[in-house]
């Protein structure tokens, strides 16, 4: 479903769980435009941005303090690329509503589609001849302008025609680090569903905190 989480991807879903529990398998297509901000007791924050039908959620939860004005989360928003006016407080499911089952997308042999919004890029490949889905994700610059610290990834988990696979190795690197990995066996007609999570420290108009990045997809590989 990123919260970065867009050509074959288009239709491909980022979602955030709730915490870093097992993961659920993501579900289809989210129908929501815009970001939205969670505010726990003022101090816990989560943006999602779709693109088209791919939603990528970011979360920062402040180490204490007051609360952030509107025109402060106005500042924040525009240094992460999500203008003014894209955060805006909201209940903890609201990022969740509004949304609507779509066909998972298709990703196509040999075709290296990738999308990018103000949380990251992904980019997927189904090969084919070795039956593997490879993908990769980067971090965009404007979310490592407020990282201080290492990404700690939990590795993608992914789930084959509903079955739950082995998952991807997770990282302990720098936020510039290109996060990638393989997904196998994956034949054609499969339908794939796989996501990540990855937490770091952050500093943002001088408060530190903690931020994570979720993002996620549902592709069906065809030759």
């Amino acid at each position: 479903m990123v919260t970065v989480v867009a050509a074959v991807l288009a239709a491909a879903v980022l979602v955030a769980p709730a915490a870093r529990a097992a993961p659920e398998r993501p579900g289809a297509g989210a129908a929501v435009s815009t970001a939205a901000v969670t505010d726990a007791a003022g101090r816990s924050y989560t943006a999602t941005t779709v693109t088209g039908n791919v939603r990528t959620t970011l979360r920062f939860t402040w180490n204490g303090g007051p609360k952030l004005s509107r025109a402060e989360w106005d500042r924040v928003g525009a240094r992460l690329g999500l203008g003014t006016g894209g955060l805006r407080a909201a209940p903890d499911q609201a990022a969740r509503t509004g949304t609507a089952k779509r066909p998972s997308a298709t990703l196509r042999c040999d075709k290296n589609p990738s999308w990018s919004d103000a949380n990251g890029t992904l980019a997927a490949r189904f090969n084919c001849h070795h039956s593997t889905i490879n993908w990769g994700f980067r971090i965009s610059a404007r979310v490592r302008s407020v990282i201080t610290g290492h990404v700690r990834e939990s590795g993608v988990s992914w789930w084959r025609n509903g079955r739950r696979m082995p998952k991807n190795a997770g990282h302990v690197v720098g936020s510039g680090y290109h996060f990638h990995g393989t997904l196998k066996p994956v034949r054609h007609a499969d339908h794939v569903q796989f996501q990540d999570y990855m937490t770091f420290r952050v500093t943002i108009g001088g408060r530190p905190g903690t931020g994570s990045l979720t993002w996620a997809a549902d592709v069906t590989a065809k030759k």
